[in-house]
């Protein structure tokens, strides 16, 4: 049940109805309050604003019964500008609230957050999400670590405000609410600027930040300036010291951060002492449809707490090592894929994949290049690296040791990659991701082990180089890489959609983790465009050799009489087109074949060498 609510007051008497229009659509604020201390750090924060832009703010609580709690009451002092509280009656306080903004089309909605780290698909909290991505205004969320009434003796007595600024809308609407929330107070716009920047790149970040503050003209109470420091988190930190309070546009959001406002606000929230204030501008109707299209999107996927995502670091950091017991696994994992190949047997190369540890060191690279991890990258790719080598070495001495092996239908048939083995591999790095992740799904570990081969084709290459196929050699390395490729990029987005992401603030953390997006961008569309080139070589072949086998059928049932082909193959020269062909025939003469010839080089328009085998046919009646 859902309480009936207004905030439309009556037209008292004496007052058009002209006058009263303009009342409605003055600055309206929608204050979410919980609890006593959230009234009053939101009356402390609110007030001044309100009575800067001649608006009015309307107290909401969602409660179980109809009847406000005992400390919902508004002192006097503030009744020129705060209506009587409304109460909500019902149990999902994120769509009762939604709904009576909707209803009431205010223009800054505001909430209050605790600051705490995100837990699970939530990163605000259940109520303070759903609210931030689909309310229909501008958004203030207030996060205060400090008592109500220090707080509200800091916003009276506010002297310095901190506000970090990129080149988006919500650095502008920061400035805008600050400078209406505390009249009184001096307010920094900085910009964090890395020292090892050129002069000219220097000169660019100013630019950027007088683009921000220009709309609000000669302010004397703003003050823009560029900060230098390594770290964003740092530099504004750094600024903070001598300052009061911190006003910061929320960051565009990504599939990236997985975070509502970013997570540089959230980490800042998290270290700073000092008040933090983020904002966000209300949304064009096709950008907020596409930001919560963004959103469910990642709530489709089940996402980690902090404590589980240490846990899985922790975990996966650790099997990415490289020890007794790792090398012991390759080497017998390379020794039983090596006879399996030589034996043709898919039942022992099954059991070479099983125990072979080689995936962990991709979900050990994959999750360092999320994680921004430079020493866990190197980690991981020091063991990629040591496994590849040994499983290679081990094959390349079986191939020296048995020479003159046939090369075998399982070895010829990791000699041909193509994008179906590509779709493949990306499927299982993305499900040996999300085992890795989830404690249900380990269990399928194996399985994905068993989908996708490492060591086999790694094998392979060194069976085939070690018996002198160096062509075939290649062709199954490319297969070993594109299946290292492609898990290494699905597990990176996997893990990217669960929630981890490099700590922000930190430019090595995240130079680390675009350089390593970049990396595993660019490797697997060479590996897509590498393969797709194989398949439409490979179509182009099938399309000419049918039309090959077209033009021999006509030739030979046009110029030899009642014979038929039993088999036929071709080969492509320097000179043209050599086909041989045995063909079932009574007769058949020189002259005959010749025509044939001219009839497919025709039809073809190459030169064609024309090879017939006769098998002699002969009809009796009996």
């Amino acid at each position: 049940m859902t309480s009936l609510f207004s905030s439309r007051l009556p037209i008292p008497d004496g007052l058009s109805a002209e006058k009263h229009q303009d009342e409605l659509t003055a600055y309206r604020i929608i204050a979410a309050v919980g609890t006593a201390e959230h009234l009053s750090i939101q009356l402390a924060a609110l007030v001044p604003l309100a009575r800067s832009r001649q608006g009015t703010i309307i107290p909401v609580h969602v409660g179980e019964r109809e009847a406000p709690p005992d400390w919902l009451s508004i002192p006097s002092e503030f009744d020129d500008v705060v209506q009587e509280p409304v109460v909500l009656v019902g149990l999902n306080s994120a769509d009762l609230l939604l709904s009576f903004v909707r209803d009431q089309e205010p223009d800054l909605l505001s909430l209050v957050w605790r600051g705490q780290p995100s837990r699970g698909s939530y990163v605000l909290g259940t109520t303070l999400d759903p609210l931030i991505q689909n309310a229909s205004c501008d958004v203030i969320v207030l996060r205060v670590t400090e008592d109500a009434a220090s707080f509200s003796k800091r916003m009276a007595n506010l002297k310095q405000i901190l506000v970090p600024t990129g080149a988006g809308p919500n650095a502008s609407l920061a400035i805008s609410l600050g400078l209406d929330m505390a009249p009184q107070a001096e307010m920094s716009a900085v910009r964090i600027a890395n020292p090892d920047l050129s002069p000219t790149a220097t000169l660019s970040q100013w630019d950027l930040i007088r683009s921000v503050v220009e709309p609000f003209g000669q302010n004397e109470r703003l003050h823009p300036h560029v900060v230098l420091s390594r770290g964003v988190i740092d530099g504004i930190l750094q600024e903070a010291a001598e300052h009061e309070l911190i006003l910061i546009g929320a960051t565009r959001e990504s599939l990236v951060d997985r975070l509502l406002f970013g997570n540089l606000p959230q980490e800042l929230a998290q270290r700073s002492q000092i008040p933090l204030f983020i904002v966000r501008r209300r949304d064009s109707a096709s950008r907020a449809a596409l930001r919560q299209a963004r959103w469910g999107l990642l709530k489709l996927m089940p996402q980690l707490t902090l404590e589980e995502r240490i846990e899985i670091y922790r975990r996966v950091r650790r099997q990415s090592r490289t020890d007794a017991d790792f090398n012991t696994m390759i080497i017998l994992s390379a020794v039983i894929a090596s006879l399996g190949l030589l034996l043709n047997s898919s039942a022992v190369i099954i059991g070479a994949m099983i125990i072979a540890p080689l995936m962990s060191s991709l979900l050990g690279t994959s999750l360092s290049v999320v994680q921004g991890d430079q020493r866990m990258l190197r980690l991981s790719l020091r063991t990629l690296v040591q496994g590849v080598l040994l499983v290679f070495g081990v094959s390349l001495f079986l191939g020296w040791l048995v020479p003159g092996s046939n090369i075998t239908d399982q070895m010829l048939g990791r000699t041909s990659p193509t994008l179906l083995d590509l779709g493949v591999a990306l499927a299982s790095g993305a499900a040996a991701a999300y085992a890795t992740s989830r404690r249900e799904a380990a269990g399928a570990l194996s399985g994905v082990a068993i989908a996708v081969a490492l060591v086999p084709p790694l094998a392979t290459v060194g069976l085939l180089v070690g018996s002198g196929e160096l062509t075939l050699g290649v062709q199954a390395l490319l297969l070993f890489l594109t299946n290292l490729v492609a898990i290494v990029s699905a597990a990176v987005v996997i893990f990217l959609w669960m929630g981890f992401h490099p700590r922000s603030g930190d430019g090595q953390h995240g130079k680390t983790f675009r350089g390593g997006l970049l990396g595993t961008t660019v490797l697997l569309a060479t590996v897509i465009i590498i393969l797709a080139a194989i398949g439409i070589n490979a179509v182009q072949k099938e399309v000419f050799a049918n039309h090959v086998q077209t033009s021999l059928q006509s030739a030979i049932s046009q110029t030899v009489p009642d014979s038929s082909i039993d088999s036929w193959k071709m080969e492509e020269t320097a000179d043209g087109l050599v086909i041989s062909v045995i063909v079932k025939s009574e007769s058949l003469d020189e002259a005959s074949a010749q025509t044939a010839r001219d009839m497919i080089a025709a039809d073809l328009d190459i030169p064609v060498s024309l090879e017939i085998t006769q098998l002699q046919v002969s009809h009796a009646d009996f």
